[in-house]
């Protein structure tokens, strides 16, 4: 189980990233590393830009059956390497978000960037997959297994490590986990917005961004609509769930 906060050897120059099982140098993360890059942005997360990954790598097409090996087949999703695909692009972003930030200025609390910063700084890295987004969301947010053992998990990881990486007071008690929740609601809402920006470089994005995240953490205010509400519910259950865990 994963502590409220990350532990700091997991950023040192990991060999593997959990919850992924392979590692960074793997032929595994040689594909899907290619296949974020090449083809996600124009395919979308779908086997079609995996294979198209493969073949212009010169692999054997049985290397997707490897990918998605820690999956279980799904009758509501796609194939199983399309949800590795998934799985590593969340984790492997949330890595990326932070690995670069001292590990002095970590243990001094010292120099460390905003809340604001790194919430805007993880929606800048989905630009290039931007027009993918609402592909990604509708594969998220099936009800699943998947939703309930990685999409929900990764969310809450991320917003974990925007705390603790931030200069934003950590404390381990129940206001935690309403800023934890928070956090988690604003990343969602922003990427359900962004989904549908056509503004130049997302900037409406970063602004409504920048607006949500002071009204959700300064002022409570958390859902606008139905589809806002509907993933409020989601985080509220599991979010209540991990912590009545974490405690007992």
């Amino acid at each position: 189980m994963r502590s409220y906060h990350p532990i700091s050897k997991d950023y040192v120059k990991p060999i593997t990233i959990e919850p992924l099982t392979y590692t960074t140098d793997s032929l595994q993360s040689k594909v899907l590393d290619h296949c974020l890059a090449n083809n996600v942005p124009k395919l979308g997360f779908n086997e079609k830009a995996i294979v198209q990954s493969i073949n212009q790598l010169g692999l054997s097409p049985s290397i997707i059956s490897v990918l998605g090996a820690s999956n279980s087949p799904s009758f509501v999703h796609s194939s199983p390497a399309v949800l590795e695909l998934i799985k590593y692009h969340l984790v492997t972003k949330r890595h990326e978000l932070t690995k670069d930030i001292p590990q002095e200025n970590i243990d001094r609390n010292n120099g460390l960037p905003t809340l604001e910063e790194l919430l805007i700084k993880r929606l800048q890295m989905d630009i290039p997959m931007g027009n993918q987004l609402t592909d990604l969301f509708a594969q998220l947010s099936i009800p699943s297994q998947y939703l309930m053992d990685t999409a929900l998990p990764e969310l809450f990881n991320l917003a974990d490590d925007m705390i603790y990486f931030s200069n934003e007071k950590d404390h381990f008690d129940m206001a935690w986990y309403t800023k934890r929740l928070g956090v988690s609601f604003t990343y969602v809402t922003s990427k359900l917005f962004m989904a549908q920006d056509r503004s130049v470089d997302f900037s409406e994005t970063m602004q409504f961004a920048h607006d949500k995240l002071y009204n959700v953490m300064k002022l409570g205010d958390y859902y606008n609509n139905a589809e806002e509400f509907a993933w409020y519910t989601l985080m509220v259950s599991a979010n209540l769930i991990k912590s009545q865990l974490v405690r007992k």
